[in-house]
């Protein structure tokens, strides 16, 4: 065995240079324990730190699919409102046609100033997709009564000028193709009649006269005048 120079063995200095760390840790460890540290506090908060962190990520997954589902929602709720209102849209304006179609009827069967025999029910004139050309739509009924047809005949002029001098065109002069200056008629309840219309260069409309002819030996002409203005539709 080998001594030291103060007559100790060797192995105590070694023992005591092997201690010293321990002692260390120890009086460290000690030193924590007293100020009030505690190892397994330690662990026991960083578990409930890394289990609210998990919890945080479960939270916010959660959110993320719940504004995915609200803006899916909103998504279909839009094109729903879309949707109804497309079909609203429509259906007003089936109702309306039907106001309209009532109306017409109510005007042959009940007319407001309760006169019975022919009449004009519509007269309009409707802008065409070239210059100086108009659709003109007329529609005869008779009112009441309804227990024999009617036949005969009507006529339909244009007044207007033209370099400053009045003109008055009939339909043959005013027709975009190959048509006469009368309108044939024969009905029971109604009838309506189309014809496009081509105006000269130059000229501008004033009104309409129109003639209805009854081909009755009782009947009577039935005469109207529409302004340029009032059945431009």
């Amino acid at each position: 065995m080998r001594w030291g120079r103060q007559g100790k063995p060797i192995i105590v200095y070694l023992l005591g240079a092997a201690l010293l760390p321990l002692g260390a840790y120890l009086a460290f460890e000690l030193g924590r324990y007293q100020s009030g540290y505690s190892l397994l506090d330690q662990r026991r908060e960083r578990d409930a730190y890394e289990f609210a962190l998990i919890e945080r990520d479960r939270t916010l997954d959660d959110l993320r699919r719940q504004i995915a589902l609200l803006e899916t929602s909103r998504e279909i709720d839009r094109e729903t409102y879309a949707q109804v209102e497309q079909n609203l849209g429509q259906l007003q304006e089936r109702i309306q046609a039907q106001e309209e179609e009532l109306a017409f009827y109510r005007g042959i069967v009940s007319p407001q100033d309760g006169l019975s025999g022919l009449r004009v029910q519509e007269f309009e004139v409707v802008p065409g997709e070239a210059e100086r050309r108009y659709l003109m739509r007329l529609v005869l009924v008779q009112a009441i009564v309804h227990n024999r047809p009617v036949r005969g005949t009507a006529r339909v002029q244009l007044m207007g000028m033209q370099d400053g001098i009045e003109l008055e065109l009939d339909l043959g002069q005013l027709a975009a193709d190959e048509g006469g200056a009368e309108l044939a008629y024969g009905f029971r309840y109604f009838q309506g009649f189309e014809r496009e219309l081509l105006l000269p260069e130059g000229f501008e409309p004033v009104r309409f006269d129109l003639e209805i002819l009854p081909s009755e030996p009782r009947g009577e002409p039935v005469r109207r005048s529409f302004a340029w203005a009032a059945v431009l539709g």
